[in-house]
């Protein structure tokens, strides 16, 4: 919501916002913009702003004052997705981005690769992008970048976002049960993509993970278009002899058996170079040429709250980052273990999660999130965040899953208050420490915390 409100400001529309809380980095790039967003949500908001067209955020139910308002007197009020279908992407050539997760990452990446190449892209992304300095990006070439997301739209439509977007390009990552307040289970997340993937015109593409079998299946049975897959080891584009420093991870990639180009890159993990395989087969497609989507890889400097480093302090590495569902925390941990293993190979990786989803905070991932976290060496998990409205035996048990890692081997610690937890991080942390920050939410400016008491 924040990243349209921008884009209709920079369209020269005046813009207003409220919500119940506003995070960092959207809060301060809202201010800058001198967008005021008004909170908590309150009938007078509406009385005094006076707006001609309300966007309605799915977050917002009836019962919410403002939106009953809104009902009441019959003002006009749309979805988020519909209003930038309108505004923002009928106009343009669409490259919608989806998957469980990594959307985000690939997503800026194929718009810094379109953005180098002189293509002048429209952007809208879900993270602060590093190498734009924002959340998005309104131009006037021919194509927009966008983060396909397959959360519901509105109270009034409890489709996916992503069917709206009208996709020319489409790039699904991989497909994996989440949402789990909104889909019943991974046939109603296939249902949803499969539509997707059917949207793209004939003379279109589809960018498929060739290593998921639930996307690259999918995009056999469902697409009208062109396919092209990628991963490491499998696909049409893929990379080979992978090695690292402390400061890239370089592959060879390849296109059906025929080497294309050496590339670096300072994002860290396996699942990074299947980001990035995906971004080079939209980027051929449209023909940019090699050298420039090597220089683009090259210089990404990735989005804020994924791998991030807030930095050093005593010895002791603190990274925020957004992963939430337990295949985004194994591999990010994994990721991060081998990334700083060459600068501290006797350091402790050190997990600190918070259930801040709607699947993460019930009970439903559990057992996977025993396997992700066990790639810690010490885990801390907060308790889940405003859990109140789901019943005890539905929400996540931070006790069990503790107890289980413990019979792992993985020290691990439950708490539901954050005092307590910082008075325990003081006496464990020790110098080398590379200290993990997992939330999809601000948790409340932990890693701030954190670094006052090192």
């Amino acid at each position: 919501m924040g990243s349209l409100a921008g884009l209709l400001k920079k369209k020269g529309y005046e813009v207003a916002g409220s919500d119940q809380e506003m995070y960092e980095p959207m809060k301060s790039v809202l201010v800058g913009l001198k967008i005021p967003v008004f909170a908590p949500d309150k009938v007078f908001h509406m009385k005094r702003w006076k707006p001609d067209v309300v966007v309605v955020g799915n977050a917002v139910g009836r019962g919410n004052p403002e939106l009953e308002y809104v009902i009441s007197n019959r003002l006009i009020y749309r979805s988020m997705s519909d209003i930038l279908r309108e505004e923002f992407i009928e106009q343009k050539k669409a490259i919608v981005i989806a998957g469980t997760h990594g959307k985000t990452t690939t997503t800026a990446l194929v718009a810094w690769i379109l953005e180098t190449a002189e293509l002048d892209p429209s952007i809208f992304v879900g993270g602060f992008m590093r190498n734009i300095n924002s959340t998005f990006k309104l131009r006037k070439g021919k194509y927009i970048v966008l983060e396909g997301d397959e959360y519901d739209t509105a109270f009034f439509d409890k489709g996916p976002k992503f069917w709206h977007y009208r996709p020319f390009i489409g790039l699904v990552n991989n497909i994996e049960l989440d949402h789990v307040d909104i889909y019943k289970d991974l046939d109603a997340i296939k249902f949803a993509f499969g539509r997707f993937i059917n949207l793209i015109p004939k003379n279109g593409l589809i960018v498929v993970s060739r290593e998921n079998k639930n996307a690259y299946n999918l995009a056999l049975n469902k697409a009208k278009s062109p396919i092209k897959s990628f991963g490491v080891k499998n696909g049409d584009y893929t990379a080979h002899d992978i090695h690292m420093d402390d400061k890239y991870i370089y592959f060879k990639c390849f296109y059906n058996g025929h080497k294309l180009s050496d590339m670096r890159t300072a994002l860290i993990g396996k699942y990074n170079i299947s980001n990035i395989l995906g971004a080079i087969a939209i980027a051929r497609f449209i023909k940019i040429p090699i050298p420039k989507i090597k220089k683009a890889i090259e210089t990404f400097e990735g989005v804020k709250r994924r791998q991030e480093i807030i930095g050093e302090k005593n010895g002791i590495t603190v990274i925020d980052d957004y992963a939430h569902h337990p295949t985004a925390v194994r591999e990010t941990l994994n990721a991060v273990r081998k990334s700083f293993h060459l600068k501290h190979p006797k350091g402790r990786l050190v997990c600190v999660f918070e259930p801040g989803s709607a699947s993460s905070k019930r009970r439903v991932f559990e057992k996977q999130y025993v396997e992700s976290f066990k790639h810690a060496d010490l885990v801390y998990l907060y308790k889940p965040f405003k859990a109140q409205s789901l019943q005890k035996r539905e929400t996540f048990n931070g006790k069990y899953v503790s107890q289980m890692l413990h019979k792992k081997g993985v020290l691990a610690s439950n708490f539901d208050n954050i005092n307590k937890m910082l008075f325990h991080m003081k006496r464990q942390f020790r110098a080398g420490d590379i200290v993990v920050i997992m939330s999809c939410r601000g948790f409340d400016n932990l890693y701030k915390l954190i670094w006052s008491i090192l």
